[in-house]
């Protein structure tokens, strides 16, 4: 079964890009027809003809004219949905439809008796049946990004077999060779002949459950990869080539990829990079040693690691666990080796799933073959930083140990010591690069929420961290207030599209979490009665321990019609949250409802809650967010207008012309995704986002030049403002937008800035 899923991008491009992009001269790679506009309507791989995507060299193996069309004739006559449920064949969005002969119907009809005895004809699709409301099957947050021929992969193909409809256990579409041939979201009929009888939800127990045996973890074919080496690679010395980098882009960006032209500079090395807390302590201890001075002064509190990182003290969530992820190397495409220089890190966060082997660090041998739902993060790389992709405590090398949720401390030992592990790695091996302090953090969903976590242990460090770009898209910045009232709100009316969100939350809040609070005081988020240690079926911490996905938990989540979603909640809290929001309330942990039996798990929420932290920040933040996201709400989004230091995307100059959030939070999740990426096209001598600056080099031995080959500079800009600024002004830039012509953007404004800032950050 296929189990990477390709990460797509959907886009809502703005009329002004597309009169931005029309003057663009492209650059050659291969054959022109390669980079230039995407046929879908001609040829498979979202458009373009096989020898662009299958040859390692952006496409120089093709002929100098575009070959005859693959795609037959009949895949674009007008759409037939009584003959086919996509309105064309399935053959049409993946390779190997017969040239001529159209293939016969996939739509048949079947009879389908519910359990109200109700007998209906139905188009059969076992993913999920009409009244159901399990919303996208999809992990929280996944930004979905589709190429020009609109086709992804989705989680149908990696759910657990079902050989009593399909032959191979999933739809055919998810074993051909095109990882994207499956183009709908519900699932495909049965292929196994067959009478199905389904109902409008799952039994409740005993009847059923009692009959399911949750699965057991178990490594992956192969294992995983081995901790602090280079992650092996079908390319010569695990270096991914820039121009195999470069043939990515218009398959992943569709028509906006000419606004990253100039994003690709280098070659790209791939490691797995692991540490410890208490490595990392040691560590900084050691680089940070001192001792009262001749005037009696003690130590600052900067020299004690239990100070700058109270995420891993002796006893936390944290300590005793292995932090794993993926670092993305920049390499110098002429000495194949790494840039010459002081490079500055991106802190790429990813929205996790329960499965503990998705994850960055499970990079592939080839990404161009088998890309994954991390492929994104190579473009900041290839622009030029080290990009870190942190794996998260309880999935990757960590595997074993408890998995939480949406709290500050798991993200914060997930990323922060991997940054610290990766520079001392770095410049140990590498006596001219040094990964210095110019930082990059970003996300979206869950990965928005770590993001403002992550950029506020940076902070605490104390160690002149300069945050240069952060963006955070579409998180739950105000998670124990108009987030938690409008999520569960929607759930206990059965309209939220994802209460499966609530299992991941209910177990990070009901005693599995040291560092929050309520833990043991008897005052869980889960009701006792789904916290059942002796039925693992009635038990949410064993549902997230076997690492369920959102579509395999739907069995075991109380539903309508025989229950509500809700009734997962400890009863106290929701009385609370439903209470106060019929009284008007949007942030019942500090309202009149709120009572002495749930004030711990109040406290333990507030704790975690972002809007505080977000509003500390005395940097610059990108925040991304659509107001049609029906997961993670608007109103999460804070005034503003009472900070200027808190900029929307969509007021960029040049990037807000393009990026204007809307739709779902998949859809959003994708627009946010490139907006952030947008910001690295910004010509390294402009911005600190990407330059690479000189190394101390008292002896010559480094060549006294940095960035090697690739793009130089000898100055830094002066602040993380001007970063955003030069982000936003990318039309002014001949490399970036308008391929050599030179031009300025009548557009351009100064972005917001904040007076002494160093960072932009993004909530």
């Amino acid at each position: 079964m296929m189990k990477n899923i390709l990460f797509l991008l959907t886009l809502t491009v703005s009329p002004a890009l597309g009169r931005r992009l029309g003057a663009t001269t492209r650059i050659t790679l291969g054959a022109d027809y390669c980079v230039q506009d995407p046929d879908p309507s001609c040829y498979y791989n979202s458009g373009f003809p096989s020898c662009c995507i299958s040859s390692s060299d952006g496409g120089s193996a093709c002929p100098e004219t575009p070959p005859p069309c693959e795609v037959p004739a009949y895949c674009n006559d007008e759409l037939d949905t009584s003959c086919y449920i996509d309105g064309v064949p399935k053959c049409c969005a993946e390779e190997g439809c017969p040239p001529e002969e159209r293939p016969s119907c996939d739509i048949r009809t079947t009879t389908t008796t519910t359990t109200f005895t109700t007998t209906m004809t139905t188009t059969e699709a076992p993913y999920q049946t009409p009244d159901q409301n399990y919303g996208p099957p999809v992990e929280d947050g996944a930004a979905t990004i589709l190429p020009a021929g609109g086709a992804m992969v989705p989680p149908y193909c990696t759910t657990t077999d079902n050989f009593e409809c399909y032959a191979e256990g999933t739809p055919a579409c998810c074993h051909m060779e095109n990882p994207a041939a499956c183009t709908s979201l519900t699932a495909p009929p049965c292929d196994v002949s067959r009478s199905t009888t389904s109902s409008t939800y799952t039994p409740d127990p005993p009847s059923d459950l009692a009959m399911m045996t949750l699965p057991s973890l178990s490594l992956p074919p192969g294992g995983l990869h081995n901790c602090n080496e280079i992650i092996p690679s079908d390319y010569e010395n695990g270096i991914i080539p820039k121009e195999v980098i470069s043939a990515m882009i218009a398959p992943i960006f569709g028509e906006a990829a000419a606004a990253v032209v100039g994003l690709v500079q280098y070659d790209v090395r791939a490691r797995k990079v692991c540490t410890t807390c208490q490595e990392m302590n040691e560590l900084w201890e050691a680089n940070n040693a001192c001792s009262i001075d001749i005037d009696g002064e003690p130590c600052t509190s900067k020299a004690f690691a239990t100070e700058v990182m109270p995420y891993c003290t002796e006893g936390s969530f944290a300590y005793g666990r292995t932090m794993s992820g993926l670092l993305l190397e920049p390499i110098d495409p002429t000495t194949k080796e790494p840039i010459v220089g002081k490079v500055a890190a991106t802190i790429f966060n990813n929205p996790t799933s329960n499965d503990p082997f998705n994850v960055p660090s499970q990079w592939p041998s080839n990404i161009a073959t088998t890309p994954n739902s991390f492929v994104v993060g190579i473009f900041p790389a290839s622009a030029g930083t080290y990009t870190l992709l942190p794996d998260v405590l309880g999935l990757g090398e960590d595997w074993e140990s408890v998995r939480s949720y949406m709290i500050k401390a798991l993200y914060q030992a997930s990323a922060v010591p991997l940054l610290l592990k990766a520079k001392d790695v770095i410049e140990k091996e590498n006596k001219c690069t040094e990964l210095d302090k110019r930082v990059n953090v970003m996300g979206f969903s869950e990965a928005g929420y770590a993001t403002i976590a992550i950029s506020h242990a940076i902070d605490m460090l104390d160690d002149d961290y300069m945050h240069t770009y952060t963006g955070v898209g579409g998180a739950p910045i105000q998670l124990s207030s108009v987030q938690l009232t409008e999520a569960v709100v929607k759930m206990y009316e059965g309209t939220f599209p994802l209460p499966q969100y609530l299992v991941r939350l209910g177990n990070a809040y009901s005693s599995t979490n040291g560092d929050v609070v309520n833990t043991d005081k008897g005052q869980d988020m889960i009701t006792a009665e789904y916290l059942d240690p002796i039925d693992e079926n009635k038990d949410v911490r064993e549902w997230v321990k076997a690492g369920l996905s959102y579509e395999e938990m739907v069995p075991y989540i109380p539903k309508p019609p025989s229950g509500l979603f809700t009734d997962l909640l400890n009863p106290s809290f929701l009385n609370m949250i439903i209470n106060s929001n019929d009284a008007g309330y949007i942030d019942p942990c500090n309202s009149e409802f709120k009572t002495d039996d749930v004030d711990a798990l109040c406290e333990a929420i507030v704790d975690q809650d972002m809007n505080d932290t977000l509003s500390s920040f005395e940097y610059p933040v990108v925040i991304c967010h659509s107001p049609e996201d029906e997961i993670i709400f608007y109103s999460n989004v804070p005034n503003t207008t009472l900070n200027n230091n808190l900029i929307m995307i969509e007021d960029l100059p040049f990037i807000g012309d393009i990026v204007k959030p809307s739709g779902g939070h998949r859809e959003s999740g994708g627009q946010c995704t490139f907006g952030f990426i947008l910001a690295f096209v910004a010509p390294p001598e402009t911005s600190n986002i990407r330059s690479i600056l000189p190394v101390d080099d008292p002896d010559g031995t480094c060549g006294g030049e940095a960035g090697g080959t690739g793009p130089t500079t000898t100055s830094s800009p002066t602040s993380p403002g001007s970063d955003i600024a030069t982000a936003g002004t990318l039309a002014t830039s001949s490399s970036v937008v308008d391929g050599g012509a030179s031009g300025t953007n009548s557009t351009t404004n100064t972005a917001p800035t904040a007076s002494g800032s160093d960072d932009v950050d993004g909530g």
